[in-house]
């Protein structure tokens, strides 16, 4: 019996300090970024996306120049840098891209083919 209260109180202690390590990490994301995808659709190309946590997870919107914001869906952010997806006229469009400081780059994957994503955090 005392082996099992030690092994649940370590998993315990184990899954806190994983929790508290993630919501560190997250940082570095949270905040405004403007972005800039040179090769997308006019209306599309360029605006800003938005990166919060709300209950120890990642959530957030792109915000395009006209104002019509759109949610991020399946945020993840770790070494590997920041994933996550929306939904642009119908279509699910995957984000993938490394945070270098103040900036990002990376590439956004849709129906069209791969496109490069520069951001610059500006809040």
């Amino acid at each position: 019996m005392k082996k099992l209260m030690f092994f649940v109180f370590v998993l315990f202690a184990v899954t806190i300090s994983v929790n508290a390590s993630n919501s560190s990490n997250n940082k570095e994301v949270i905040g405004e970024w403007k972005y800039e995808v040179p090769s997308a659709p006019y209306g599309y190309n360029a605006g800003t996306i938005v990166l919060e946590e709300k209950e120890g997870q990642l959530a957030g919107h792109v915000k395009l120049e006209d104002g019509y914001k759109i949610d991020l869906k399946d945020i993840k952010y770790s070494e590997e840098g920041l994933k996550c997806g929306l939904y642009v006229d119908y279509n699910y469009v995957t984000l993938k891209m490394k945070v270098e400081g103040e900036n990002m780059k990376g590439m956004v994957n849709t129906p069209e083919g791969e496109m490069p994503i520069t951001a610059k955090k500006v809040k």
